[in-house]
């Protein structure tokens, strides 16, 4: 391969070097998006068709419109409706279209109209006025057009499709110099009138040379006789069969797929509809050509261009493709394809590549693949972090869940995001009970006010310990509780609060019942000083009544009594003093 005549090829080489380096930096740089302009206004269009959803032309002309108006720098609501022709071609049934059209969009304001094909394109030269007063048209896939159609019709214009059935039977002769015929397949329906118009100007050319035979008002049946007796002169053109003259309607692929299979000689034709299916090919004209190019138009409308400024396309002929297969199947050579022909279903042959292209190329896969490394040694990196992310997390759930104490996180506003499977033993209550509440639930206002103090700590970055509060478990009964907790930081601004909760309602029970204890003492030891004196007091009063009254071997007698319940109080006394004694202790040791 070698540079354009007056180059040294290298520039060629360096450019395409240049366009490698920067789809690399693409590949290595985060995408941004880059703010768009917005319109300034918002616009309606319609998109009339004259045939059906489905139809692969119909949707091939969307696809067309639809890349232009689809754009992201447009804000364009496309509205699409399908006339459904000829499949339902009634009498009446193009003013019972137009009653359903003025219902529909009575309350919508359309800026541009899009018409495809015959039906559509005459539908609106008729009833324009009474639909949309004052809205651009532009059509497209006109297969007949004369200037007189715009007669009277301000600000519409379009895209002719002027399919090439002269440069089709062209191919057709310079791929078997021995055609001597034309077999033409075409219905009556207003498409088909139209595809006259233009045959009947081919015979014109072809006068003399090539016989182009045309039948009228034919079945498709009899159509299909006649396509399977032609003599090897012949060839077949298929133009458009969507309706049989008793009113059957055919789709396109079932007339290709019939008419392919029942001829014996090439069928050509002028639309890429077909190809694939059994056509050999033809100078072929695109739905999507249309619809790319009548999109255009109306956008340009939609800029502020009038319609009837902008001049009518009518020199969209189609390329040149053809079916490898057919080809084949009819012994006739690529080799002989009219220039610049395009092949499809053709076999895959080696290319040669210019030595400096290939090292271009070779660096550039040399280039993908040190990417391709570097990609994947940083995913073996992030799986193995995800490893050990993973094992961490299982170590901490299973600390977690073996552990007697209630571990918790929650998120800054303090709703709970994990709580340990402890709290079925410590509350009653399952984990899934609490999660996504706040921690200040069921706590009454003395304790709330505790862990609001608490809480103010934690999110001023600082961890508390020993807060004690209480709950009531899911029976009802009591839980005291203690809590240590600390904030979870990131970048310095608290994401969250981690911590641990005991249960401490054992502990605090026994600590009641040790003052309740000490309370008893208190008071067991108050009445031991208390009851020295009441007995002390009448037993003083006896020792003096015997000492009066009483003989003095009975005075002897009563005086030694009273002695021994003196010792007796002397050891209360004593045993008063060792209790203080010994309640010192406990509360000191307690």
């Amino acid at each position: 391969m070698t540079g354009r005549p007056g180059s040294d090829g290298r520039g060629g080489v360096w450019k395409v070097f240049l366009l490698v380096l920067i789809l690399f930096s693409l590949i290595i740089t985060p995408f941004s998006p880059v703010g768009a302009t917005v319109p300034d206004n918002h616009h309606n269009v319609l998109l009339l068709h004259s045939y059906y959803d489905g139809l692969s032309w119909s949707d091939d002309v969307t696809d067309g419109v639809c890349s232009v108006l689809d754009g992201p720098e447009q804000d364009v609501d496309l509205y699409i409706e399908y006339m459904d022709m000829p499949r339902v071609d009634s009498p009446g049934y193009a003013e019972k279209m137009l009653d359903l059209l003025k219902v529909k969009y009575a309350g919508t304001s359309f800026d541009v109209i899009i018409c495809s094909d015959e039906y559509a394109f005459h539908f609106l030269r008729e009833y324009h006025d009474d639909l949309f007063p004052g809205v651009p048209v532009v059509f497209c896939g006109v297969n007949y057009f004369e200037d007189s159609y715009l007669d009277d019709w301000e600000d519409c214009t379009g895209i002719v499709e002027a399919y090439d059935v002269v440069g089709t039977i062209h191919a057709a002769i310079t791929l078997d110099p021995d055609v001597r015929r034309v077999y033409v397949v075409n219905d009556r329906s207003e498409t088909g009138l139209s595809n006259q118009k233009v045959i009947e100007r081919a015979a014109e050319e072809y006068r003399g040379r090539i016989e182009i035979i045309s039948p009228a008002e034919q079945s498709f049946d009899q159509t299909l006789e006649d396509v399977s007796t032609l003599p090897p002169d012949a060839v077949v053109l298929l133009m458009t069969y969507y309706l049989d003259p008793d009113g059957t309607s055919y789709d396109y692929a079932e007339v290709i797929s019939d008419v392919s299979n029942a001829s014996s000689v090439p069928v050509y034709g002028v639309w890429n509809i077909y190809l694939g299916e059994g056509l050999i090919g033809g100078r072929l004209t695109s739905g999507r050509e249309q619809g790319t190019a009548a999109g255009g138009t109306a956008l340009r409308i939609l800029e502020g261009e009038s319609a009837s400024t902008i001049p009518i396309k009518k020199d969209l002929q189609g390329v040149y493709t053809f079916d490898y297969h057919q080809l084949e199947r009819f012994d006739l050579q690529e080799s002989d394809l009219p220039a610049g022909s395009i092949v499809i279903n053709a076999p895959k042959t080696a290319v040669e590549i210019d030595r400096d292209v290939l090292t271009v190329v070779i660096f550039a896969l040399v280039i993908l693949l040190l990417l391709v490394t570097f990609l994947g040694y940083t995913v073996s990196v992030r799986k193995k972090t995800e490893i050990a992310l993973r094992k961490s997390e299982e170590m901490f759930r299973g600390i977690a869940e073996r552990s007697f104490d209630i571990i918790f996180i929650t998120d800054a506003e303090g709703r709970y995001t994990y709580l340990s499977p402890s709290i079925r033993r410590v509350a009653g209550y399952d984990p899934e009970e609490f999660v996504g509440k706040s921690y200040f639930v069921d706590l009454d206002e003395n304790w709330r006010k505790i862990v609001e103090e608490a809480n103010s700590a934690l999110k001023g970055g600082n961890a508390v310990e020993g807060v004690a509060v209480s709950i009531r478990a899911k029976d009802g009964s009591p839980r005291y509780l203690e809590i240590n907790a600390a904030p979870i930081m990131i970048g310095g601004v608290v994401t969250g609060i981690q911590g641990v909760v005991r249960d401490v309602t054992e502990r605090r029970e026994m600590e009641q019942a040790r003052e309740e204890a000490y309370a008893q003492i208190d008071r067991n030891i108050a009445q031991f000083a208390t009851l020295g004196d009441e007995i002390r007091n009448p037993l003083s009063v006896i020792v003096g009544l015997a000492d009066l009254n009483c003989t003095e071997e009975d005075t002897e007698r009563i005086l030694e009594q009273a002695r021994i319940i003196d010792e007796i109080i002397d050891r209360l006394d004593k045993g008063w003093i060792e209790s203080e004694k010994v309640q010192a202790y406990l509360r000191k040791r307690g």
